[in-house]
């Protein structure tokens, strides 16, 4: 009771999911991930790997959205129901990876609470992409329906992460709107120290500005975020969110921890590295070779982490950094057994699909 109790003391702002600002001015909202993605862009929930909860809302005891999100059969689907005062409804959503592209569709309906006779009902549907950690786009059309009309919008939105360095993200994007014709875009920056542990934003769009940071371990999301329009007579708002990702026992115990001491394998798959040559070492310049490392230093975190996708793709870079030096191997060798890796998962969350 007392966990229940918890969460509703935390609470997100009408419209606004995420744990940043980015998120409420559609720069880099677009390429979000996770149960927090199904608002904007289910494309993002391609990367639930288990289970997933969170709630979030704006201020303190303005309870507006708890959801899950849960990988059945390979699908990644997720469920929320949404109070924001006035309304309450709810949002399916469901995505699919095509790699490096990832698609989503989610079905969003709100209903106006009160004793009104004329109350109002809002439908939306979104049909998202997401290609890797840097673009996003969503479109959709939307509904609202009174007694005796029924008004028609449709919505675009674009969401770009560019690099600059290591940790150090633009991020850029932009919303147009149908009836009434609108326009919105904003652009901020996010720095990610710590080994994307913690998660830094702010942002500047064409009606507002804020700022917001991340909390991020293995298995815990915990964000804050403040925003504030340009208008004298705006007040600042605020938001607060947690995400639990909650693994299954049974898949936790399938554990391998690459190039990190002790090395401990419980999974045993049989790979043939014999054409992987990791002693070759070719006269890369000193930046190719410290990019390479830095980039292997972040897969290895990703890979702490569970985060097998991200790092398979991280890897993929140093390949394609200098495909003969000797971490180019070695990172081919980490891809090789991640894959079996996460198709042993499969088989296991399969198998125990069909088990229940």
């Amino acid at each position: 009771m007392t966990f229940f109790l918890q969460l509703l003391l935390v609470a997100y702002p009408n419209g606004f999911f995420g744990v940043t600002p980015s998120a409420s001015s559609d720069a880099g909202m677009m390429t979000v991930k996770g149960i927090f993605a199904a608002e904007y862009n289910p494309a993002g929930l391609t990367w639930i790997d288990s289970l997933e909860i969170g709630v979030a809302g704006s201020g303190l005891f303005s309870y507006s959205m708890v959801g899950a999100a849960y990988r059945f059969r390979g699908w990644p689907l997720a469920l929320s129901i949404h109070n924001t005062g006035n309304f309450a409804g709810f949002l399916l959503a469901g995505s699919y990876l095509q790699a490096p592209m990832s698609m989503g569709a989610s079905l969003s309906a709100s209903f106006e609470l009160g004793d009104r006779e004329d109350k109002e009902q809002h439908l939306s549907m979104r049909f998202g992409f997401q290609w890797r950690d840097y673009v996003g786009i969503s479109i959709g059309p939307r509904l609202w329906i009174e007694p005796d009309t029924v008004y028609v919008d449709g919505l675009a939105q674009i969401g770009t992460s560019i690099p600059v360095v290591e940790d150090l993200d633009i991020l850029l994007g932009a919303a147009a709107y149908i009836a009434p014709s609108r326009f919105r875009a904003g652009g901020g920056v996010a720095y990610s120290p710590f080994g994307g542990a913690l998660r830094i934003e702010s942002v500047l769009s064409t009606d507002g500005w804020g700022f917001g940071v991340k909390f991020d371990n293995i298995d815990d999301r915990v964000g804050a975020w403040v925003r504030k329009g340009f208008g004298a007579d705006t007040l600042w708002r605020f938001g607060l969110s947690y995400v639990r990702n909650l693994r299954s026992s049974r898949i936790r115990e399938v554990t391998v921890f690459r190039n990190l001491a002790p090395r401990i394998d419980t999974v045993y798959v049989s790979v043939d590295t014999s054409k992987t040559n990791s002693h070759v070492v070719t006269n890369s310049s000193p930046a190719v070779r410290k990019k390479q490392e830095q980039l292997m230093a972040k897969a290895n975190k990703l890979y702490a982490k569970e985060r097998y996708e991200e790092a398979l793709v991280v890897w993929e870079e140093v390949v394609k950094l200098d495909s003969l030096s000797d971490l180019a191997a070695r990172a081919r060798e980490d891809i090789a057994q991640v894959q079996a890796l996460i198709e042993t998962l499969e088989r296991i969350r399969s198998g125990k699909d069909k088990s229940q």
